[in-house]
Order: C-alpha cells, then sequence, then structure tokens
C-alpha cells in the first residue's frame, strides 16, 4: 500500500492519468490491477507509468480526487494469468470483462472453464479463462437466455487467486484457484 500526494489528474473517457508526488516510482506494471482510494474507492488497470504519473484505465464516467491517495496492487494478471501477454499484445490490454456475454461454461469438482464474448465492439474476439485447482465453488443458477458479467474481479489472497464474478444477468459466482490459463480465440 501506497501513499501518495496528489499534484493533478486529466482524464480523457475512462482513462485518469494521476500526477503525483513520491520518492521513488510506484511499484506496478502495466496491467496491473489496482485498489485507488482518493475520495472515490475504484479499481484501475494500469496502462501508462513512469516516475510523476500513472495512467489507469477505471470504468467509471467521473470520479472525486482529494489531494492524497492510497494505491495498492489488487491483481497482476501478467503475472498470475497465463497467455496474458499474447492477449495483451494482441490487444492492447488485458479485459475486464465488465459486460461481456458468457459464451460457454464448465464448472467441474476442481475446473471453471468461462468462455466470454468481449463487449468492446470494435474487438470481434472472446477469451476462454480455464480455472484450474479451483475449491470453494459456488455459482448461481445461469440465465438460459443469456449470462452476461456485471463485473469480475482477481485478487491474492495469501497463496490462491480469488475470482468474483456479479452477473448484469444470470450466472454469478466465487471461487479460489490455484491457477489461471487465458486464450484468446479471434473470430
Amino acid at each position: 500500500m501506497m501513499n501518495i500526494g496528489i499534484n493533478g489528474v486529466e482524464q480523457q473517457g475512462n482513462m485518469y492519468t494521476i500526477h503525483y508526488t513520491l520518492e521513488q516510482p510506484l511499484p506496478f506494471d502495466l496491467h496491473d490491477v489496482v485498489m485507488v482510494q482518493a475520495g472515490d474507492y475504484v479499481v484501475g488497470s494500469v496502462r501508462e507509468l513512469n516516475e510523476h504519473q500513472i495512467t489507469l484505465y477505471i470504468n467509471e464516467a467521473e470520479l472525486q480526487w482529494g489531494e492524497q491517495a492510497v494505491i495498492q496492487l489488487a491483481f497482476s494478471p501478467t503475472v498470475s494469468i497465463e497467455g496474458s501477454a499474447a492477449i495483451i499484445e494482441k490487444l492492447g490490454y488485458f479485459p475486464d470483462f465488465q459486460q461481456s456475454v458468457i459464451t460457454h461454461y464448465d464448472i467441474a469438482k476442481e475446473q471453471v472453464e468461462l468462455t466470454m464474448q468481449l463487449a468492446d465492439p470494435s474487438v470481434q474476439s472472446s477469451v476462454k479463462l480455464t480455472f484450474l485447482e479451483a475449491f470453494d465453488i459456488e455459482f448461481s443458477p445461469p440465465d438460459a437466455r443469456m449470462n452476461i458479467i456485471a463485473e469480475m474481479d482477481f485478487r491474492y489472497e495469501v497463496t490462491d487467486l480469488v475470482v468474483d464474478i456479479e452477473a448484469a444477468q444470470g450466472l454469478s459466482g466465487s471461487f479460489f484457484c490455484g491457477k489461471i490459463k487465458a486464450e484468446l480465440i479471434e473470430g
């Protein structure tokens, strides 16, 4: 957890560039998911970073910023998801899966598999996520017509990964897993 002084914030759509004062660079990598508390409490994905500013993709239209912020790592897809580098190379980012449609799911005893059509209209691709060594698996019943993700959160808890899926419609759930594999399916 890091406390930073905010010198200013620039917003372009869902991209927020936070100019900060800190004696050292923030210890994050591109595409890391971070939690920020600065007036509002939000989760964002790191898109650019240098010693004086960080640019985050945050799925919020307007935010309130104070003079100070607390920022901490929530999840690093490049470290924790096998195959994320190939997706980032192709798309330029790792998706947050908000408003993605679940087109296939397989929920087994120790493995959960989800294929999601990405919501971005400029991307005609799906991502298949395979969660291995899964346990404490709890899901709501799926909707026979359509299953849409409102929010998918990944976070660390001791040595495991926690996955929470909030539904806009249909299938939602949560579980722990030991490993995540991702594959981009084009077309």
